[in-house]
């Protein structure tokens, strides 16, 4: 086993403690310095997860034994620093999106180039059970060639109002569906060749951007793919202790699902009926026959490993830089993500199809 690093986590809100339970749990890691510029966000963190907090970012980008950076501020400020860890010789892990327009997402890119440094995007589905399991069949020719995926995702609103996401002068598009539209060009395993996104007006006022979209993409292959987004059909969740909350959301009109057909068979995720299904398609007497041919399911208690595993994928890019080993997904690829969601954007404001080399 490679010698433990130690780590640092920016931004100690709800997403960097999740940084941190994940350093704490890492047999990669040795010390973990946390920062965030609210002293009393900063000093909660340390006494519940025992870990030392400094006031100053200087102190962590001069301190030689610090080897890795999980960045989990807000989205506007994750270009400055990954620059800025980067260029003091650290190895970056960042939240996405990748900035807040295709120019910031270009500088981080070129600053990984310039720097040779670590830098790997929080895509956490590509190590969430439910998605790798779905590409693990595609990649076996289980379904044969992917011609079409759609994703559903309909959520309550939970942002709040006056907040920095619900005032945010982007969409959610980077922020919240990036996550989805990363897993459909994962699905297809092909470079998206256009764009066309549209929206609705708004219905929660307050939002300072849609609340709601329908992106669909073409790729070079010929494959397409959809995404449609609402946050306001579903009721808001009450968080009743004395019920399962994925089957209260579930009933009360949430759904994210994905499916993806192929020439040979078909596969669903369903993350509120936690159930993963394949179908194999065969050239019957009478006509195409499908059927249903395996059927995954897991338990409650294993919700963030199948379907939002940012803790295995914290605690696997410890490893690979305690290792000096390259990320697994890399910026170059990330980006490709991060300028399907602009597109969309573009999409959206100029009424038409982008075609990505626009861009």
């Amino acid at each position: 086993m490679s010698e433990k690093i130690n780590v640092a986590v920016l931004g100690l809100g709800n997403m960097g403690k999740t940084h941190v339970k994940a350093a704490v749990a890492s047999p990669w890691v040795d010390k973990i310095i946390g920062f965030d510029p609210d002293k009393d966000l900063s000093a909660g963190c340390a006494e519940e997860f025992k870990i030392n907090t400094v006031d100053n970012l200087d102190e962590i980008l001069n301190d030689s034994t610090v080897a890795l950076v999980y960045i989990a501020t807000p989205n506007d400020t994750h270009v400055d620093l990954t620059e800025r860890v980067m260029r003091a010789g650290k190895a970056v892990m960042c939240e996405k999106p990748m900035g807040e327009n295709l120019a910031d997402a270009k500088r981080m890119v070129d600053v990984q180039k310039e720097t040779g440094g670590f830098l790997q995007l929080g895509f956490e589905l590509r190590y969430s059970k439910m998605y790798a399991k779905a590409k693990e069949w595609i990649d076996n020719g289980m379904i044969g060639d992917v011609v079409n995926t759609h994703c559903r995702y309909y959520a309550s609103e939970f942002h709040g109002k006056d907040t920095w996401r619900s005032n945010s002068p982007g969409s959610l598009i980077g922020e919240k569906l990036s996550h989805y539209l990363d897993c459909q060009r994962w699905f297809v395993n092909d470079e998206v060749e256009n764009v066309y996104s549209i929206h609705a007006p708004k219905v929660v006022e307050y939002f300072n951007h849609p609340d709601n979209h329908q992106i669909n993409l073409r790729f070079f292959n010929g494959a397409i793919s959809t995404l449609v987004f609402n946050m306001f059909l579903p009721e808001s969740d009450g968080s009743d202790p004395l019920l399962d909350v994925m089957e209260k959301q579930s009933d009360d009109g949430h759904y994210l699902q994905h499916h993806i057909f192929g020439t040979k068979g078909g596969i669903e995720t369903d993350v509120f009926r936690r159930r993963l299904r394949r179908w194999e398609f065969t050239d019957g007497v009478k006509g195409l026959e499908s059927k249903i041919a395996e059927i995954i399911t897991f338990p409650k208690e294993e919700d963030l490993l199948w379907f939002h595993n940012v803790h295995d994928q914290n605690i696997r890019i410890s490893e690979l830089v305690a290792k000096g080993l390259p990320p697994e997904n890399t910026i170059t690829d990330s980006y490709e993500t991060m300028k399907v969601c602009f597109a969309a954007e573009v999409s959206e404001n100029e009424n038409r199809i982008v075609k990505l080399n626009e861009l």
